[in-house]
């Protein structure tokens, strides 16, 4: 088996992809990199700082052995630096994954490209869709015509397996032609700790509709395999004064087939509850995800992490199909599986799971979204 040299860049959400890396027998971790002293210090110095312990699961027994997490990166044949620059100027690396502040994406991506590497970068793409295509013919510059494309979008969604089961029933025509989505996400705010404070700032984020709600206009386009021909958006900003955008965002448009789709996407709950659906002509199909096993919202009712259940049109509950899915369905285990698939395209060539077109897409909607509800008025994407 072919071994793939990879480092991870940003010790923030970047843990699950190191994660990732250390567990693939085809990967071998070289380098991280992160601008907090803690962070360089231990393997776990992440979590030691008070930051994204919803990832620390992943380093502990049985994926990791037990003290992962006290050791020192070198124990591990890591080499820790402050600065991307040491990862760049590395020809042994060949893989980085981009895990930095939003408003780094762009210049950093088009600094790895040229440099050599392959890139499995966090969304957004950019924020704006200028900066996305500077980064799409550097891609094709550098990449050619030839497999693996150099750069894959870090949209963990698509390898979690309840919502590819949701995507299966639209694929297979289970449910007849797909006529409507829905998504609802209730969660807590963006955390408070980000180095600089940066994703409170719509400046250096792109504000909850381009730094979150992209990946939910991913599975949009990717559940129901369709792009989206219109939309409106409106919201408010008024509740959290420390971020300078908008804390709720509802968003209803069209598909290019007719169907429709709506999306609600809240920053000010106190727990965590993602909710899909799909209505089409022979059926429907409900898709509910947890990030932890005990939830206020089900009154802590139900053990599993994920649930899907299908019925034809006109069944009752009884006659439904349900399935259930563990931690393998909450999102620091799909990014972990993301990684994972990202170094399999490197080594056996293939499609990532999202590609950099898919993020230019799902950035082109966010930013439409953004100008509806700025303008208040309705944006045409397709005609």
């Amino acid at each position: 088996m072919k071994t793939v040299n990879t480092a991870v860049v940003g010790l923030g959400i970047g843990m699950a992809h190191v994660a990732g890396y250390l567990a693939h027998p085809g990967a071998r971790l070289v380098a991280v990199a992160d601008r907090i002293p803690a962070r360089r210090t231990a393997v776990g110095g992440t979590f030691a700082a008070g930051s994204m312990h919803v990832l620390k699961p992943l380093f502990e027994p049985p994926a990791m052995d037990a003290g992962t997490l006290d050791r020192p990166w070198e124990d591990l044949g890591v080499t820790p630096h402050d600065d991307i620059a040491a990862v760049i100027d590395d020809p042994q690396i060949e893989l980085v994954s981009l895990c930095t502040p939003d408003d780094t994406h762009e210049e950093l991506t088009i600094r790895l490209l040229e440099a050599g590497k392959r890139v499995l970068l966090e969304k957004p793409v950019a924020l704006t869709i200028a900066g996305a295509e500077r980064v799409e013919r550097v891609a094709a510059r550098v990449g050619g015509a030839s497999a693996p494309r150099p750069v894959g979008i870090g949209y963990e969604f698509r390898v979690n397996p309840a919502v590819r089961e949701l995507r299966r029933l639209v694929a297979t025509g289970t449910l007849g032609e797909p006529r409507a989505f829905t998504l609802y996400h209730y969660r807590t705010p963006f955390r408070r700790d980000k180095f600089e404070h940066w994703i409170q700032d719509r400046a250096r984020s792109g504000g909850l509709l381009v730094e979150e709600t992209c990946h939910w206009f991913d599975l949009a386009r990717w559940v129901m395999g369709d792009e989206v021909a219109s939309l409106g958006c409106v919201g408010v900003d008024d509740i959290h004064p420390d971020f300078n955008f908008e804390d709720v965002a509802f968003v209803q448009g069209r598909y290019r087939n007719g169907g429709v789709f709506q999306i609600s996407h809240s920053l000010t709950g106190f727990d965590f509850s993602l909710v899909l659906q799909v209505h089409g002509t022979a059926g429907t199909a409900w898709c509910g995800l947890k990030e932890e096993v005990y939830s206020s919202l089900d009154a802590g009712q139900t053990r599993y992490h994920g649930v899907v259940s299908t019925a034809p049109l006109n069944a009752t509950p009884r006659d439904a199909s349900v399935t259930t899915w563990g931690p393998e369905a909450t999102e620091p285990f799909n990014i972990r599986e993301c990684t994972r698939a990202a170094v399999d395209v490197v080594t056996d060539g293939g499609d990532w799971p999202a590609s950099l077109e898919d993020g230019i897409e799902s950035l082109r909607i966010a930013l439409a979204a953004r100008q509806s509800m700025d303008e208040g008025k309705e944006i045409t994407l397709w005609t």
